[in-house]
């Protein structure tokens, strides 16, 4: 982050060169350096662009051009399909401004339908397993956030020497009631050698500090009248589980199949809170809950789905009358996207990659 007096005058006036960059709604503004990206540029000057690479591999940083043109460094398509890139969507850490912008960002622009955005504190209220690698957090915030199921937040540890500066991402877990929420939880997998959940699993943190900014991400239902399918896997159940929720919440609701992928029973969660939702779903439509099991024991007894989810989505759908909302590590989603593709509409096809920092460790590479 910039010192206040370098920001000042930078956003007062323009070094020599630059682009102007503003964000829908009057939601951020700044200057583009000749040759900086817009994510560099936004992060730079305390323009809160949602990120976690910087290097086009999440693809956190999806926003809408407006206005005004870019270039883009490098191919953006396993993020953003063509029908979306003619729309305007692009990628901020891969775009350089060739001109004035105008930017719609999730979780900043009032466009993309999202809450306030909010940097609070808060302390850690609970830290509740709920299997052998996936712990639930639970927060007291400081100040109440108002999110949509489906968005996450950043989590960064004050005073603690590497997480203080570097942000994680972590999806709200359960629907938002009643307004703004005072206590906010997440799904959190152990990530070998990951050092905020290395923090987290190592000893009891209740009632340690953290700091939260949010809501952010666009990710969440739409209702377009289709059915809708959801396939989660790993911690990736945490904003389905939400948006299950928002859902159930509603007058009616599509019909719904939720495909769980993991590897062994023992790698389930959650599975009480998906049968309750099963059981109470809003007529006429109704809730499909389905693990799927990839490693599983051939003599374990085991009598549910095997294999991967994709080996099932017909079985149970159809692919070009259902919308689609996937979240989960990247092989699942790239897997899933080529079995839709040509099949569903793009503008049916949601998804959250989840990364870690062994999936961006191997992009790298």
């Amino acid at each position: 982050m910039n010192d206040g007096d370098n920001t000042r005058t930078e956003r007062d006036s323009p070094p020599p060169g630059a682009f102007r960059l503003e964000i829908a709604d009057g939601a951020g503004s700044g200057w583009l350096r000749p040759g900086e990206s817009v994510l560099k540029a936004a992060v730079r000057q305390g323009i809160r662009i949602p990120h976690l690479c910087m290097t086009g591999e999440c693809g956190s940083c999806r926003c809408r051009l407006v206005r005004g043109k870019v270039r883009l460094k490098r191919d953006i398509s396993s993020h953003v399909d063509a029908a979306a890139l003619q729309r305007g969507h692009l990628l901020a850490c891969q775009s350089e401004a060739q001109s004035d912008i105008l930017l719609a960002v999730p979780g900043l622009s009032h466009g993309m339908d999202a809450g306030a955005l909010i940097n609070t504190g808060g302390r850690i209220k609970s830290v509740t397993e709920l299997n052998h690698d996936i712990r639930l957090l639970t927060v007291e915030l400081d100040e109440a956030l108002a999110y949509r199921a489906g968005q996450y937040g950043q989590l960064c540890v004050p005073g603690h020497p590497s997480l203080e500066s570097a942000p994680r991402c972590y999806s709200f877990s359960c629907a938002a009631q009643d307004g703004p929420q005072t206590e906010v939880q997440f799904h959190v997998r152990r990530v070998p050698g990951g050092q905020f959940t290395e923090w987290l699993f190592a000893e009891d943190r209740v009632g340690h500090a953290l700091a939260i900014t949010g809501p952010l991400g666009d990710f969440g239902f739409r209702d377009d009248g289709r059915a809708v399918v959801c396939v989660a896997g790993g911690s990736g159940l945490a904003p389905i589980k939400a948006m299950l929720e928002h859902m159930s919440q509603l007058p009616s609701a599509p019909d719904t199949t939720l495909f769980f992928a993991a590897r062994s029973q023992r790698d389930l969660y959650c599975m009480d809170a998906l049968e309750r939702l099963q059981r109470h779903w809003p007529a006429p439509g109704r809730l499909l809950v389905l693990p799927v099991l990839s490693g599983e024991a051939p003599d374990s007894g085991w009598e549910g789905l095997r294999g991967f989810c994709t080996d099932h989505l017909e079985r149970f759908c159809s692919l070009a009358d259902t919308s689609f909302y996937l979240c989960g590590p990247p092989p699942m989603i790239d897997a899933t996207l080529e079995k839709l593709r040509g099949q569903t509409p793009p503008h049916c096809i949601h998804y959250d990659r989840f990364f870690d920092r062994s999936h961006l460790a191997e992009a790298a590479a």
